[in-house]
């Protein structure tokens, strides 16, 4: 390899978040777009295995649909003050989706897959706090938001990141 290729590859390492915590794939979109986005999880909490999946969507964020999991059972809860859906097709706006009984060994990864419209807000971070439980009844909330200033890798738990590009 070369050193050009060498520092390419570093740079690029270096952009991309830490494999340890639940992520969101892409961790860019479009304002205003429509989003294919895949949480990814990792490993297990400690040595159990993952049972359940919740993810508690941003302010903003509408029309979510999550995809079916063989083996997992979707639980959607509406947001409090969503309106009902009038348009053919439309759902209600949600506040979390849950992927529940399945079974992720620690030493595997996978990903929980949801379609979603991302708030027309430019140059901005969107935050999906994910609640990982585990069996045993061991559980991990990865829901800290990096203050001003701070790095994602300054927190053990943190949030999934997608940032809206500027326009």
């Amino acid at each position: 390899m070369t050193r050009l290729s060498l520092a390419a590859l570093f740079c690029v390492a270096a952009t991309l978040p830490a494999a340890a915590h639940v992520t969101i794939d892409p961790p860019q979109a479009a304002p205003h777009a429509y989003v294919r986005a895949a949480l990814r999880v990792p490993h297990g909490c400690g040595d159990a295995a993952t049972t359940r999946i919740t993810v508690r969507l941003p302010d903003g964020v509408t029309a979510a649909r999550p995809m079916p999991k063989p083996g997992w059972t979707l639980v959607t809860t509406p947001r409090a003050d969503a309106p009902a859906p009038t348009a053919h097709g439309a759902v209600r706006d949600l506040a979390t989706i849950t992927w529940e009984g399945g079974r992720l060994p620690n030493e595997h990864y996978d990903e929980f897959v949801l379609r979603l419209r991302v708030p027309n807000t430019p140059d901005t971070m969107l935050w999906f706090a994910v609640r990982q439980d585990c069996e045993g009844g061991a559980f991990v909330d990865w829901a800290e938001i990096p203050a001003e200033g701070r790095r994602l890798s300054d927190y053990p738990h943190p949030a999934a990141s997608m940032r809206l590009a500027p326009r």
